[in-house]
């Protein structure tokens, strides 16, 4: 089975762009561990080379990234084509669809790739881009199957009506439709009007790297990361944006703070910085309570899991954050709202604590519980981890349903 994965973010190696795409290429992974024979493609505007690049800002932009026409990342195989970029935009004739899908045949046609309707797959994420992808499959006769994340459901197609056609058109065209959260689906299907078959396919959590540490692990990690030991140290990972729920924990610790004192926050974000967060905790009196950390690299990150001792994320919505199930993997209690995907994964003060969006006062009352209370910190942390290793699945695991649905999918005449 050839699988060609067309990803809307790739990992590549530039400082801006090293760790985006990440859980897409882990998913990739465990499919080629599973038997795929999986190549990435990622479609790239032209550029000319240096100094005519200098003579447009989009010219100049691409430039600067240097893209070859193929790579291999972390044993994965990346491909690079070229869409056609003339400026000025008067001279081009053809839409970015048009050139597209022009970009991705060529592709094919120059490597003399011969595709074969029974044993080659397109597989494309988040649904915007979906929608090229799968025209591009259907001129040249082979299936094609579409993995929405989050935003593509929620929030795209409800932007405009041309968002909700592109958006209405690749899910119901779609040879195999797939999300993230079952939610996803199922609001998709609301969204088009229609019971559509579908399959959920989980991210995984690669717990045999990322798994609890000993008392004295955890201690030599606080110190590394500044961290004071004889705090309970309180963890989110995401961007500095409102939606990620950091002003939600922000005004539930002020709360807390009413109480006891013995807890840090520790932030690790990346862009966009929609807040500065430092400020924002220095309003609220939290100063000495925050230990920004910033962007860690994310085959770093279980070592921040390792030095925390309650990870919460209130975000406003997610498809299901990878990061709450990496946090559950490193046996941390865990905190999150009870919105989109996250009740999928949380039997709530069984493997974890759900708590109902954009509300302080009842994050407050939960995250002052498990301050205070070892015994629960514990019994929630091994819970959590019990149900990523025994029941969830690291993405080899997670991938082979989906590796399935396409061998069978394939195998229809």
């Amino acid at each position: 089975m050839n699988i060609w994965a067309f990803p809307s973010i790739y990992p590549f190696e530039h400082p801006e762009l090293r760790w985006r795409g990440i859980f897409a290429h882990r998913q990739y992974k465990g499919l080629i561990k599973n038997g795929a024979d999986l190549q990435v493609i990622v479609p790239t505007l032209w550029n000319p080379p240096f100094p005519f690049s200098e003579l447009d800002p989009e010219w100049k932009n691409y430039a600067r990234w240097s893209y070859p026409n193929k790579a291999v990342h972390d044993g994965v195989t990346v491909h690079y084509p070229r869409i056609r970029n003339i400026r000025p935009n008067r001279l081009e004739k053809k839409t970015y669809l048009e050139r597209y899908v022009d970009c991705i045949i060529g592709f094919f046609r120059s490597n003399n790739i011969k595709l074969d309707a029974h044993n080659d797959f397109f597989y494309s994420q988040w649904l915007p881009d979906s929608y090229l992808v799968q025209e591009a499959a259907h001129r040249l006769g082979v299936k094609s199957g579409v993995l929405a994340i989050g935003d593509d459901v929620t929030v795209y197609p409800n932007e405009n009506k041309r968002n909700f056609d592109i958006f209405s058109k690749t899910w119901i065209e779609a040879d195999l439709r797939c999300a993230v959260a079952d939610y996803l689906c199922v609001t998709a299907n609301e969204l088009v009007k229609q019971n559509l078959p579908y399959d959920v396919i989980h991210m995984g959590a690669e717990h045999d790297i990322i798994h609890p540490v000993s008392v004295q692990e955890k201690s030599a990690l606080k110190r590394q990361y500044s961290i004071p030991e004889d705090k309970i140290a309180i963890l989110n990972v995401g961007s500095a944006i409102v939606r990620k729920g950091w002003v939600d924990l922000l005004d539930a610790l002020q709360i807390v703070k009413e109480t006891t004192d013995n807890f840090v926050l520790v932030g690790v974000y990346s862009k966009p910085f929609d807040l500065n967060l430092k400020e924002e905790a220095k309003k609220r009196g939290l100063e000495k309570n925050f230990v920004g950390l910033g962007e860690i690299k994310p085959d770093m990150l279980h070592t921040v899991y390792n030095a925390a001792d309650i990870f919460c994320l209130p975000s406003h919505w997610e498809g299901i954050a990878c990061v709450l199930l990496e946090a559950m993997s490193a046996g941390l209690p865990s905190v999150t709202t009870a919105m989109c995907g996250h009740p999928e994964v949380i039997n709530n003060n069984d493997n974890g604590i759900l708590v109902p969006m954009k509300s302080p006062a009842a994050l407050a009352t939960e995250l002052l519980s498990l301050i205070t209370n070892t015994d629960q910190r514990k019994r929630l942390g091994d819970t959590a981890r019990n149900f990523i290793v025994n029941e969830w699945g690291d993405y080899a695991e997670t991938s082979m349903k989906l590796y399935k649905r396409i061998e069978e999918l394939l195998a229809v005449k």
